[in-house]
């Protein structure tokens, strides 16, 4: 044993001295060997700590320099942080780091030269607010990312024309045919003096005696809607005979969402209050069905409608004539046919055809037949399959052709005046390269209203109690339970304290909208995302948010993650730039395959190249100079991770958004696949995005270290005590919630 030098090893002297393994624990035993290196662990854990605790003093700073493998990176001075990171060389010191609690055990199969060591760049992180917890390692947020390119520094600001904004020519409203009325509504009230281009090419087709189905095409946020509701509305007002709710229904309008059934609905309300005695209507999903057939009973004269719910009220409601419907106009065709409601649709066409008497009906002024408007953005081999069920000798309009069949074109695109950024961001730097955004974006507008678009709706709720969380410097208890709440689904609409730390405003109002909340909640939350005209705001949504909502004063649009479809693509942007508007869009994209989609698909929609900026640009402009800003950024992932810990709900949350993004990534179109493929994801690193210091497996079987992953007592005890008092009434809610949505998804189906 004296031959080995062990018991010199054991003995820690005063001072610390350069510890080797190539040929210290070779010999004896291999429970010798063992204890040995354990001990030398400990004693190695101990000379660690005390340099930690004492970094001015003349003695750690000799110790340091025999100690290569610990070198001090920055204690974070001033920030309210008693952090300090120790960055290791895995070739000269073994590490020997307590384990996190509920982490997995120590891996198995690896060599005795490398048994212990540390992946490199990786950092021990020690607090001393709590010397019960033990140390963590921690990956670094700056250290093992793909190299990206240089970004561009200038940038030429090319102005263009928008080309979805109301004509500057003499072309008006009252020239175009429409009823005296309704036109000096429009300009009087509704403060639209002249139309869009695809409004003067689509409104003298449908009001003309002879009028055919019509095809639309036209970029998202062009007035569609008004497009084709003047004309209906015009035909009404213009008819000789008197016409009231009792008359009979006039015209259906089916739209694919919820929401964008009630923004029609809305425009219907307000183009109608100079024509009283024309009552619009709606059903919809997530209604009670009794309260919609009493207002079907009393009689409406346009319909908005989901799809789904028609159906239903064609088969189950004996008091809906449809003897007397002239138009049906089928609203984002593409997406109707996206969302598999092919079959619906030709049901519903089938029964109108059966049940019309247009052709005998004694109405004044109306078609003799029933004329069909099939709207879109995009064109798609579906669309026009849905085309062929619907229309009959159909006439095709777009922006470019007042009422031609031979000007048809395929290509679609972003709106001219529309500024498109896109950010190259290493998966590590995700969420902070997110909060670094927001915080750019509302310091350069004090009232920007701000939509961030998810893949899933969990991820929707995790980021939403991220950012509404309560903050570290504030006493936080009343915040975190409204926090709480809103994470089980209580409330859609909280401030951001966090967000406040790094502004020059007040916190910004965040909200969350997505496909499995409730109706009324989704109504309510668009409701009052859109009437808040004070201060900035911030709606996280997904795709369910990006169709046909006309929402006001829409600033910034920001793809967090990228769109599943090309035209997913449009139709999130187009909730910016509208009507001629300027608007700024943002897209964030991993280095790598993802550049490539940037430069080979997108590029192509808009009319200037998309801007390339890069991830520190971003952190550096919002988190301060050359060397604060990672600093601040790394507190801030901190800050999110020990939130994470604080509570299981809360890691609940972080796993179940990993999980659902790593779902969602997986459905991105086959021909981009080349693009987003799944087994280029780096799980550790996306795992580090949502704040998780280990992937989900890792801690689901850590949590489960029981025989055949039972929970024992003692571990359920714990979690109860975790979730505090009121957790079995808040799963109860969350039940009742659940069920209460049960008949919506993600795509809010009708």
């Amino acid at each position: 044993m004296a031959d080995d030098g062990l018991l010199l090893n054991l003995t820690v002297p005063s001072t610390p001295l350069p510890v080797s393994l190539s040929d210290n624990i070779i010999k004896g035993k291999w429970t010798q060997r063992l204890r040995a290196k354990r001990a030398i662990q400990r004693s190695t854990k101990n000379r660690v700590r005390q340099l930690a605790s004492q970094p001015s003093s003349s003695q750690s700073s000799q110790n340091a320099a025999h100690l290569k493998a610990e070198k001090p990176l920055r204690s974070n001075k001033g920030s309210g942080s008693n952090i300090i990171f120790v960055e290791r060389n895995p070739r000269s010191l073994p590490t020997a780091v307590g384990k996190e609690e509920g982490s997995s055990a120590e891996p198995r199969g690896r060599s005795s030269n490398g048994a212990n060591k540390a992946p490199a760049g990786t950092k021990k992180f020690e607090s001393s607010q709590s010397s019960s917890i033990s140390s963590h390692i921690i990956s670094s947020l700056f250290t093992s990312n793909p190299e990206t390119a240089a970004a561009t520094i200038s940038r030429e600001e090319v102005q263009y024309d928008p080309s979805n904004a109301p004509l500057i020519d003499d072309t008006s409203f009252q020239g175009l045919g429409l009823h005296s009325l309704l036109t000096s509504h429009l300009q009087e009230k509704m403060r639209f003096a002249h139309p869009t281009a695809i409004q003067r090419a689509a409104i003298p087709a449908l009001i003309s005696q002879n009028s055919q189905d019509l095809f639309i095409q036209a970029q998202t946020g062009s007035g569609k809607t008004l497009a084709y509701v003047l004309p209906i509305i015009h035909a009404l007002m213009a008819s000789p005979d008197r016409l009231t709710r009792e008359s009979g229904l006039f015209a259906i309008v089916i739209a694919p969402t919820r929401e964008l059934a009630n923004q029609i609905y809305s425009v219907l309300e307000s183009v109608v209050r100079c024509c009283h005695y024309i009552v619009p209507g709606i059903v919809i999903g997530g209604e009670k069905k009794k309260s919609e057939k009493a207002r079907l009973r009393r009689g409406v004269n346009i319909l908005v409608s989901t799809p789904g719910r028609l159906a239903d009220h064609f088969d189950n409601t004996e008091a809906m004539d449809l003897s007397a419907v002239r138009w049906v106009v089928l609203d984002e065709g593409d997406r109707l046919m996206e969302l598999g409601f092919e079959e619906t649709i030709t049901k519903i066409l089938s029964k109108l055809q059966e049940k019309s008497k247009a052709h005998i009906d004694t109405v004044r002024g109306l078609p003799n037949r029933r004329v069909t408007v099939l709207c879109s953005a995009t064109l798609k081999e579906d669309v026009e399959k849905l085309g062929k069920q619907s229309l009959h000798n159909a006439v095709y309009v777009n922006v470019d052709s007042k009422s031609t069949e031979s000007s048809r074109t395929d290509e679609f695109s972003a709106p001219d005046q529309l500024h498109q950024e896109y950010v190259v961001v290493p998966m590590k730097l995700r969420m902070v390269s997110l909060l670094g955004t927001i915080v750019n974006i509302i310091n350069t507008r004090n009232n920007a209203k701000v939509m961030i678009f998810l893949s899933c709706s969990d991820s929707v709720n995790f980021h939403f109690s991220m950012l509404t969380r309560a903050s570290n410097t504030d006493d936080g208890s009343e915040d975190e339970s409204e926090s709480e709440k809103a994470a089980e689904g209580e409330k859609t609409s909280l401030p951001s304290h966090v967000l406040k730390n790094y502004l020059k405003s007040t916190s910004p109002m965040i909200y969350k909208l997505h496909g499995s909340l409730s109706q009324p909640m989704r109504k309510s939350t668009l409701a009052s995302f859109s009437k808040l005209s004070s201060g900035p705001s911030v709606l996280l949504c997904t795709d369910v948010a990006s169709r046909g909502l006309d929402l006001p004063s829409i600033s910034h649009v920001v793809e967090f993650d990228p769109p599943f479809a090309l035209e997913d693509h449009l139709h999130r942007v187009g909730r910016t730039a509208r009507v001629g508007n300027e608007g700024w869009s943002t897209i964030f994209v991993l280095p790598g395959k993802e550049e490539g989609y940037i430069d080979n698909v997108l590029a192509p929609l808009h009319k200037s190249p998309p801007f390339r900026r890069d991830y520190s640009a971003v952190l550096s402009a919002a988190f301060g100079g050359k060397l604060v800003w990672q600093d601040i950024a790394t507190n801030a992932q901190l800050d999110v991770e020990r939130w994470l810990l604080q509570s299981a709900s809360n890691l609940s949350l972080a796993k179940d958004a990993f999980t659902s993004h790593v779902r969602a990534y997986t459905t991105h179109l086959s021909s981009e696949r080349q693009y987003f493929s799944v087994r280029e994801l780096h799980l550790g690193h996306l795992a580090k995005s949502f704040g998780l210091r280990e992937t989900p497996a890792t801690l689901g079987k850590a949590n489960n270290a029981t025989a055949g992953g039972e929970v024992s007592g003692e571990t359920r005890k714990k979690r109860l005590a975790d979730q505090g008092p009121d957790y079995a009434k808040k799963k109860m809610l969350k039940i009742a919630l659940m069920r209460a949505s049960a008949n919506a998804d993600e795509f809010n189906l009708g």
